[in-house]
């Protein structure tokens, strides 16, 4: 069932941002990346499911997050990437597990290439991919990072890498200007990090914790939506707000239970209940200015008509 939107998000807001593809371009290359507002996939390279493991097949919903491929969220104009990385079947893929229940989705070779067909066709705009969450389970997670530096070490993927010539660079703090045309790699471990290599130290927390990009990224972990909503807004009215050290991230999403799994329910479900509320939160946050913004809005089932409402935030 596809998702209904209010008609706000849908409409075009006087022609601004309507090309979710290139809407950067219509910002000023001098704001720096803790002053914009930007759409964040979630469990980013699960928009499918593949080798199943523990049960996984018998309801691939819990685990695939997103209905368009990372170009596809990238033309719609999501700008953060949830993502999270295993080694499975002899290659390098995002995965969506809890243990062995889960399932694998796109090859992390297909992430990277995708996101150069696109900073290639689009350079003024810039986006950042968060690698975290190595899995764990098989005690391997040396090897998988080690797999992702020298996969990552290809030639290919130099002039398209944001680097920077301080390790301590906080990328909060850095223009659009500076990124433009790039992609930007975090990682939320602390092996391989070299910023003049354009590999940059994620770190969580409510305030600045270190090089290179410190982000507040606590989620609610219910099905209820209006759980979530105060929760997440609680979180924002304290945390949030744009100019700051770090980034505040709005995590707009349902957690599925064992009750969704054995229902037969899915991610998408529950996206299709939290997704349409979220233009009204953020029209508040537009126009009053007592009110904090984010500097990402994490969602599933990320389209272009929800990634709209988000930009709108920016103009």
């Amino acid at each position: 069932m596809a998702t209904q939107y209010p008609e706000s998000i849908n409409k075009d807001l006087g022609g601004v941002a309507t090309d979710t593809a290139a809407w950067m371009g219509l910002l000023d290359g001098n704001m720096k990346l803790n002053s914009i507002v930007m759409p964040g996939s979630h469990d980013a390279g699960m928009s499918q499911t593949d080798h199943p493991g523990a049960g996984g097949e018998l309801n691939p919903g819990i685990s695939k997050t997103q209905k368009l491929n990372i170009l596809g969220q990238l033309q719609a104009g999501s700008r953060y990437f949830d993502i999270r990385v295993d080694y499975d079947h002899g290659e390098l893929v995002t995965y969506h597990r809890t243990g062995d229940s889960g399932c694998n989705g796109q090859p992390l070779s297909a992430v990277l290439d995708q996101s150069i067909e696109f900073i290639r066709s689009h350079p003024s705009e810039t986006f950042i991919l968060k690698f975290s969450h190595i899995r764990i389970n098989r005690h391997n997670e040396r090897e998988i990072k080690d797999r992702i530096d020298q996969f990552l070490a290809d030639i290919r993927f130099r002039p398209y890498a944001f680097t920077h010539s301080r390790y301590d660079v906080n990328l909060a703090e850095v223009a659009l200007a500076d990124c433009r045309g790039k992609f930007i790699l975090v990682f939320d471990y602390p092996e391989h990090i070299s910023a003049r290599s354009g590999r940059f130290r994620y770190h969580d927390g409510d305030a600045y914790a270190g090089p290179n990009i410190t982000v507040y990224d606590s989620y609610s972990k219910t099905t209820s939506l209006e759980k979530m909503k105060h929760d997440q807004l609680a979180k924002l009215d304290q945390y949030g707000g744009l100019g700051k050290d770090y980034f505040f991230l709005l995590s707009w999403t349902l957690t599925p239970d064992a009750e969704t799994f054995l229902r037969g329910s899915s991610v998408e479900e529950l996206a299709e209940k939290a997704n349409p509320e979220l233009d009204k939160v953020l029209a508040e946050h537009r126009i009053r200015a007592d009110k904090p913004q984010p500097n990402i809005v994490y969602i599933d089932y990320l389209d272009a008509p929800i990634a709209r409402s988000i930009i709108q935030c920016n103009f």
